[in-house]
């Protein structure tokens, strides 16, 4: 045996060191044929080939399949993404033609280990991407992995338990009750002051702002039902999609909601006579809530910049559309709203979802239920 290689345990062979610096050990499999493990020591090679050896004693072995990283990808988009939206679906690909295939496309499935996520890490630093984005692409992949585990093709995901360091949560702002007097005037001065004030007091996202329409509001009732999305198509055109999660929602409304969709009524109809002959409803603005002057749907930018025009105007030039959903998360928390309804409110999958995002937001939340409770007891005269 060569000074580059260690005796196996349990005369499961040898196991050599390659060229890179990674170790390679082989065994005999179920199909009588050589087949190959990697890892980054001797010991992780040792531990992955009594592994491999334990599943053909046990009868549990899968045959190695030729089927390469690149191609499985392909057919994880293909086979295993039908109900993602479309424009996911081509983001994922691009990400995989640029950062994943040229590092691990030739590689086969059943041979992928370790040493080739790290490979792949490697590859993604040396690109110089945000942590969080690198975090993200690997959630993807890793996603990809767990399907090929579930469809029998790999043994395990050795994506699964790679760790990156942690990058710091993105602040958001949060108008509070104090500055709500001064947003909600510096909203009337925008162009959209509708927009603005339904916004922070249902916290809908912009895409569901922008595609809600009069046939799903009941101003009687006080509910808005949320069954769409105006989403960007291309850099010219827009589409309606399904909410995020492809789950509507029906909501009800407070009053003021209530007073702000009526006043968008009558602008709407003061616009529309204003507009004569100029008036531009299409087939995509038609019977929309909120469309801009003359009728079209809204494009990509202009609640978003009519947002950052009431931000500056009450000293945060940076305000963000999606910081008015923030705020009402955190508002409707604090004012006792419990955590189930302002999750369906807002549209997240889990209640677990909206606590991990405002819980540090809504401490003083603890108390005032704290204070609730205490006068519910006083009331019982125990």
């Amino acid at each position: 045996m060569s000074r580059s290689g260690t005796r196996a345990a349990n005369g499961m062979g040898s196991i050599r060191k390659r060229k890179d610096g990674t170790y390679e050990g082989r065994y005999t499999g179920s199909d009588g044929r050589q087949h190959s493990v990697y890892g980054k020591s001797p010991k992780a090679v040792g531990e992955a080939l009594r592994a491999a050896t334990h599943s053909v004693d046990a009868g549990t072995w899968l045959q190695p399949s030729t089927m390469t990283v690149g191609q499985w990808l392909n057919v994880w988009l293909t086979d295993y993404n039908a109900d993602t939206a479309e424009r996911t679906v081509a983001k994922y690909r691009g990400m995989f033609d640029r950062h994943f295939i040229p590092v691990l496309g030739v590689v086969k499935l059943a041979d992928l280990g370790p040493v080739h996520v790290q490979r792949l890490l490697s590859a993604l630093k040396r690109k110089k991407l945000a942590e969080s984005t690198v975090k993200n692409y690997m959630a993807v992949f890793s996603a990809a992995l767990n399907q090929a585990k579930k469809s029998k093709l790999i043994h395990e995901n050795p994506a699964a338990d790679i760790t990156l360091a942690g990058t710091p949560k993105k602040e958001f702002h949060i108008i509070d009750r104090q500055q709500l007097p001064a947003f909600f005037e510096a909203a009337k001065a925008t162009r959209f002051p509708n927009e603005l004030q339904f916004m922070i007091l249902t916290g809908l996202r912009l895409g569901e702002v922008g595609g809600l329409r009069w046939i799903d509001v009941d101003l009687d009732a006080g509910t808005v039902n949320v069954r769409q999305q105006l989403r960007p198509k291309n850099k010219k055109m827009q589409r309606f999609t399904l909410p995020k999660y492809k789950k509507t929602r029906l909501i009800h409304v407070p009053p003021q909601v209530v007073a702000i969709l009526k006043d968008q009524r009558k602008r709407q109809a003061e616009q529309r006579l204003a507009a004569g002959k100029n008036w531009e409803e299409d087939e995509l603005g038609a019977g929309l809530v909120f469309r801009q002057r003359r009728g079209q749907a809204h494009g990509g930018h202009t609640i978003s910049r009519a947002v950052a025009a009431a931000g500056a105007a009450i000293g945060i030039p940076e305000l963000h559309p999606h910081d008015l959903r923030h705020s009402y998360a955190v508002a409707a928390l604090r004012a006792g709203a419990d955590v189930k309804t302002v999750q369906h409110n807002l549209g997240h999958k889990t209640a677990k979802m909206t606590l991990d995002v405002y819980a540090a937001y809504t401490q003083d939340a603890g108390k005032a239920g704290a204070d609730k409770l205490s006068t519910y007891i006083d009331a019982l005269n125990i």
